[in-house]
């Protein structure tokens, strides 16, 4: 694939071709290294229980990728975390219908309302940087919040210890 990659690089130098704003310039660095971190992001998401969109999506602007891709991007991997993480839940039946019927409606409703508002505001202002913006927002929020749940949980004594392979404490 890499190599793949490299060779239509290099006919589109070859012959002059423009890129567009959000394109991205498969040469032989990129064929490393954004691969190489995202493979990175997807294992910190994985250990730390986090959507793959919360990590890629700032990488996927990093890359130079159009905001609204971006963000659309982001957005598609987290509802398959959220769906493989519910499912998970519901088959081990820890999931409580009642608190999920309420996230699930607050979540909607915030997001209807946030796409509305977030459309108007770049209309408005003929700008894509509160794509970026947002997109900056909730990465900060969840760190904040993660930190603080993670010290909140010290100073209460938890402690959090992986099971066995078959699910028994050792």
């Amino acid at each position: 694939v890499r190599m793949h990659l490299i060779h239509k690089f290099e006919r589109k130098e070859r012959c002059g071709y423009q890129y567009v704003e959000g394109d991205i310039k498969w040469d032989g660095r990129a064929t490393i290294v954004y691969p190489g971190i995202c493979c990175l992001a997807g294992f910190f998401a994985g250990m730390f229980g986090i959507g793959g969109g919360i990590v890629k999506g700032p990488l996927m602007l990093a890359m130079g990728v159009h905001p609204a891709v971006s963000s659309a991007s982001s957005a598609c991997m987290i509802l398959f975390t959220s769906f493989t993480a519910t499912t998970s839940f519901v088959v081990f039946g820890l999931l409580i219908p009642d608190y999920a019927s309420v996230c699930f409606t607050v979540g909607f409703i915030a997001t209807f309302f946030g796409q509305i508002g977030l459309g108007y505001m770049m209309r408005r202002a003929k700008r894509n940087s509160y794509i970026v913006f947002s997109i900056g927002g909730v990465v900060l929020l969840s760190a904040i919040l993660m930190t603080i749940q993670s010290l909140l949980g010290m100073a209460e004594g938890e402690h959090h210890s992986s099971g066995g392979i078959c699910g028994h404490d050792d």
